[in-house]
């Protein structure tokens, strides 16, 4: 699944009123785990594959960055793109 796929699937889960808090979380959780895979593939397997400098990690966040302003909910869905890295709770989510 490509990025703005991800992304746009990740918008859906936050505003999907049908869905149990827990599961949303946990959907949330692996849509940013595979958004994470997308984004820098390298680290996925570190000992085996050559680390992406800092810039080209930027840009890439950028890009992401970029699809993710096009949503409404875009403050959440950075939150949870952000949680791979700050293993933050889920309070929000109803």
């Amino acid at each position: 699944m490509s990025v703005p796929q991800l992304i746009h699937q990740i918008d859906e889960v936050i505003r999907d009123a049908g869905t149990s808090r827990e599961k949303k979380i946990e959907n949330l959780q692996d849509l940013a785990i595979t958004c994470w895979q997308e984004v820098v593939p390298e680290y996925e397997n570190p000992e085996t594959s050559q680390n992406p400098e800092s810039a080209e990690i930027q840009k890439r966040w950028a890009r992401v960055r970029d699809e993710v302003e096009k949503y409404e909910t875009k403050s959440q869905i950075l939150y949870v793109l952000d949680w791979p890295a700050s293993n933050g709770n889920f309070y929000w989510v109803k």
